[in-house]
């Protein structure tokens, strides 16, 4: 059972087990919007796929995710593991990305937007730190997702 909200108003939502099929089918889709800022109680999916992503698991492997793109970026070339991201971008960020992880880890409640927005940046090929021909400033995105974390 989940409780969203409906015209601002608490409506009790059964949950069954297709909703959490499409849920995970639908993984991406619904990280792009919540990432965009859908609010996670607007649907049953967006309310399920919010649940996954601001567990302690996923947190964690985000963190891990953004370590090991520290370590590509600034380990010599010839023992680089081969994670292409774009050296000089990751490692002018390092800190702000540092701060992603510390944010990551720490204990306490997040938001899903965050975490989805972490996501995108940790996890999508077209990501600035990843895709050389991005325009994304890295620095703004690693920001804005940071701050997003909090869920005030």
């Amino acid at each position: 059972m989940l409780v969203l909200l409906h015209e601002g108003c608490p409506v009790p939502v059964a949950v069954h087990p297709r909703d959490r099929l499409l849920a995970r089918l639908r993984a991406s889709r619904l990280d792009t919007a919540l990432a965009a800022g859908a609010s996670p109680d607007a649907t049953v999916g967006l309310a399920l796929r919010a649940q996954t992503l601001i567990r302690v698991r996923v947190r964690r492997s985000l963190a891990q995710a953004a370590e090991r793109v520290l370590a590509a970026a600034v380990q010599p070339r010839a023992s680089r593991p081969a994670i292409p991201v774009c050296r000089e971008r990751v490692q002018d960020c390092s800190q702000e990305l540092e701060d992603l992880i510390r944010r990551l880890l720490a204990p306490g409640p997040v938001s899903a937007q965050g975490i989805a927005q972490a996501c995108a940046l940790l996890t999508d090929a077209r990501s600035p730190i990843f895709y050389r021909p991005s325009h994304d400033d890295l620095r703004a995105r690693i920001l804005t997702a940071a701050h997003s974390l909090d869920p005030a």
